[in-house]
């Protein structure tokens, strides 16, 4: 009986590794991420996040709180001194400050930047350009032009 028992725990928590192991890569944890969007506005950056919670979670985030969401998405964006503008269950918006380099006359450098996970699909948005990218974790640097005022 005692060794049924621990088969049937070893069984159970085989079964619950395995899908982890299988995660596909746009997901982290309960996450899966669909697209990220970019819209530069001369220093600063709003990083608007596409994503489903698995639905299992999704309970637990309304009756806990979304602290662990929040620490999630910031480590999946790689933005670490983002702020909150808006957050919800499918998506999030994070504002932040110093994003870009502003090398003066209205001329800035995003620099390379690395997500936490592979995103199916990243935009980069600012007043001249857009730039879309498939299936990375990396963005290269890119410059441009700020506001026009």
């Amino acid at each position: 009986m005692k060794y049924g028992a621990v088969f049937a725990v070893v069984l159970i928590l085989s079964a619950l590794a395995l899908p982890a192991v299988a995660a596909p890569p746009n997901q982290y944890s309960y996450i899966t991420v669909s697209a990220v969007t970019i819209n530069l506005e001369d220093e600063q950056a709003f990083v608007t996040l596409e994503y489903e919670i698995d639905s299992g979670i999704v309970f637990l985030v309304h009756l806990l709180g979304t602290s662990d969401l929040k620490k999630k998405l910031l480590l999946i964006s790689g933005f670490e001194g983002a702020k909150y503008q808006k957050l919800d269950m499918s998506h999030a918006v994070l504002i932040v400050p110093s994003a870009a380099q502003n090398y003066g006359e209205g001329t800035y450098w995003f620099p390379e930047h690395t997500f936490g996970i592979e995103v199916p699909e990243i935009s980069i948005i600012s007043s001249q350009m857009d730039r879309t990218y498939n299936h990375t974790s990396v963005l290269p640097g890119m410059g441009y032009f700020g506001s026009i005022e």
